[in-house]
């Protein structure tokens, strides 16, 4: 976590003007590869055997320095590194890199250690340990044990991991990606990756953000983060590794088990507004396409290809990835349909024949008449191989500044995209990135580049326009206050409709008083146990249905006081036929605090798993839009001809859980309001059942 002091001697890490290397003769590599990306600082290193490492000076001792490095990578054992870190801090340096492993990632007298490091190391901005250390592109530092292949940078993407080799991977990319930093944060001891995020947001070279994540150590730190890079223009872009089910739930609750570890992260992303991707190649793929080309405002694309297949490769691409192909209006048809081929369709993908292949003339005045107008962004798909004959290399060259040129007059902004990622010719993607054009590489990888930073541009706009935005970053969590114990089904249903949600009007009896609050209430009635630990009534024969005259409810309600030993039930007019059963629950994360979970319900809960996570406090459009993802909305809509659900009850049903888990978010362990029916529209929604646990 970052102090004043910390963040400044972070950023002299990160801008060094003088940078410190302190172990054995294995860094000269990385100690040359120093001078050959340009830096002109200085340079030292800690070495009491050699005279020179590098053509670097080396020094006994960190004291024998000429003065405080403003960055050093430490690449000793770990018990040195402790004692090197301790005198670092006592100079004053700016930040230190510690390569060594053996800390908290291995057990045994490893965490120690790593609470010693992190003693030792004060104020100072400490990386790591157990990382590769940091290639800085934008000032020519590799502070790492392993040189790689990169080169400098003026601007660029700021690529942070917590895994090292990933980091070199990524700094070997031949995808002329452009990374300002590539950063190894290892067991974030000190510094976490929000960190990084938070200092570097404010550099005018940080084009966007591009994480791996395995865990994130402090939800709520990086929620405040990230909707800081949100509101600067900066977006995004994660990895999340490690996908598995949550497995410390006492899983009393159907929520708890439809909560995924997985869900959570997902809900974090959508509402912060991260792009996420599955492979470090669309990584880097989209961090290219923002780079270069920048982020369009809308989901509107024009595609321009030279083959019917490559047009229908990217419409089966983008479209579950949300992309919209505006078709042309009167007007455009018109005037491509009077250059165009009688045998050529002309839709969007737009197919323009090799009749035209490298006619850059006629080819520019095409596409400048599909991005004039309803387009948020255009895409020219094209191979160019590095191997491609000077007369083709011409050819390919004139789409593509078409393309430029077409995108530019319609203030539109545009990339191009190979359909096999090999077939991508180096000169041709510095140029194009030159002129402002990303060359993407690989179709599937290209079109979801441009897919996902499409939806993220519509997502911000959405999200800024929130007068609550700032509500968006998570509260901090609060351990449980107490041992939780659970409210028996009437106490829970009073409860939450005193926050607005309905439930029937029903009653409390003895034993011997049912039959009499059946008669009150009218028949038919639903009889069921009362008890704060038989939690699960179904399983236990704990309710009966339809019940429709004294004697039967008398008989019920004896059968459950002689056979589960409770001496209340609950009697409850029968609910309506619903339209459908949902499940609207809370469950608690120790990282994530309560989580909202909205999905279909009923006793097949857990088989259907359909259902979407929502952190809290949830603004009313995502809780909408969280119905609208589930498989189960199509029930809502009037499936096959029956009646549509009343969608607007559902949702205040929603608020109304969401409502009463904030009121009570430090004492709340876990909810479940299942089923909720969902009657025909215009005539609401009922808890027919209700489960609270809470301290």
């Amino acid at each position: 976590m970052l102090n004043e002091r910390r963040r400044e001697n972070l950023k002299r890490a990160l801008n060094p003007r003088t940078v410190c290397y302190i172990g054995g003769a294995f860094l000269e590599n990385t100690i040359q590869y120093n001078r050959r990306l340009g830096f002109d600082g200085e340079v030292w290193v800690v070495n009491p055997k050699y005279d020179t490492i590098g053509g670097a000076k080396c020094y006994p001792t960190v004291d024998d320095l000429p003065g405080a490095p403003d960055a050093t990578f430490i690449a000793v054992n770990r018990e040195m590194t402790n004692q090197v870190v301790k005198s670092l801090a006592a100079r004053g340096a700016g930040g230190a890199i510690c390569y060594a492993a053996g800390y908290s990632e291995v057990g045994g007298v490893g965490p120690a250690l790593e609470d010693e490091l992190r003693a030792n190391a004060g104020d100072m901005a400490l990386v790591g340990p157990n990382c590769y250390g940091i290639n800085n592109f934008l000032h020519g530092v590799p502070l790492l044990a392993i040189a790689s292949s990169g080169e400098r940078v003026e601007r660029g993407c700021a690529f942070i991991a917590q895994s090292g080799n990933l980091c070199i991977n990524v700094s070997n990319n031949q995808r002329s990606a452009e990374l300002a930093y590539v950063i190894s944060c290892g067991n974030q001891a000190v510094l976490d990756i929000a960190d990084f995020v938070d200092v570097l947001i404010d550099n005018p070279a940080i084009t966007c953000f591009a994480l791996f994540v395995e865990a994130i150590p402090d939800v709520a730190h990086f929620s405040r983060v990230a909707l800081r890079a949100l509101k600067a223009g900066k977006p995004i872009i994660a990895i999340k590794s490690g996908v598995s089910e949550l497995g410390k739930k006492m899983a009393l609750s159907h929520t708890a088990s439809l909560a995924g570890d997985d869900s959570l992260y997902q809900a974090l992303f959508d509402r912060l507004g991260i792009i996420r991707v599955s492979t470090p190649v669309e990584l880097l793929e989209t961090a290219k396409y923002i780079t270069v080309t920048g982020v369009p405002k809308g989901r509107r694309l024009a595609v321009f290809t030279c083959s019917g297949g490559d047009s229908e490769t990217v419409a089966d691409l983008g479209d579950p990835l949300g992309v919209i192909l505006p078709q042309p209006n009167a007007q455009q048809f018109k005037e491509l349909r009077a250059v165009m081929p009688e045998f050529a369709n002309v839709t969007n993908p737009f197919d323009y024949n090799t009749n035209f292949w490298g006619n850059y003339d006629v080819l520019v005045k095409l596409f400048h008449v599909l991005l004039r107008e309803n387009v948020d962004a255009g895409l020219l798909i094209v191979d160019s191989p590095s191997e491609i004959r000077s007369e083709h290399k011409h050819e390919t060259d004139a789409v593509v500044h078409a393309t430029r040129d077409a995108g530019r007059k319609a203030g539109v902004p545009v990339a191009y995209c190979s359909v096999m990622p090999e077939a991508s010719n180096s000169e041709m993607r510095k140029w194009s990135h030159e002129d402002g054009i990303a060359a993407l590489q690989g179709i599937r990888e290209g079109v979801g580049a441009v897919a996902r930073t499409m939806a993220f541009g519509e997502r911000r706009q959405t999200l800024l326009a929130r007068a609550e935005l700032d509500s968006h970053a998570l509260p901090d969590v609060a351990p449980l206050a107490g041992e939780a114990r659970a409210l028996d089904e009437w106490q829970g249903k009073q409860a939450l409709a005193a926050c607005g949600l309905t439930v029937p009007a029903g009653r409390t009896a003895t034993i011997d008083g049912a039959a009499a609050a059946a008669e009150a209430i009218g028949f038919p009635v639903a009889v069921k146990l009362l008890s704060d630990t038989i939690l699960h009534k179904t399983d236990v024969g704990g309710v009966a249905l339809n019940l429709t005259t004294p004697e039967l409810v008398a008989a019920a309600a004896r059968d459950m006081a002689d056979r589960l030993g409770v001496t209340q039930v609950l009697v409850e007019p029968m609910a309506p036929k619903p339209v459908a059963e949902m499940i609207i629950g809370i469950t608690r994360s120790e990282e994530f605090g309560p989580v909202l979970v909205i999905g279909a319900g009923g006793v097949l809960v857990e088989l259907y798993k359909d259902a979407a996570s929502l952190l809290l406090p949830a603004h009313e459009d995502d809780i909408r839009a969280a119905i609208d993802s589930l498989k189960i909305a199509r029930l809502l809509d009037g499936f096959r001809g029956g009646p549509r659900g009343d969608r607007e009850a559902l949702v205040q049903a929603v608020k109304a859980v969401a409502a009463y888990a904030e009121a009570n978010r430090d004492t709340l362990a876990e909810l479940d309001v299942n089923p909720l029916f969902v009657l025909p529209e215009g005539q609401g929604a009922i808890a027919v059942d209700a489960l609270i646990r809470k301290a």
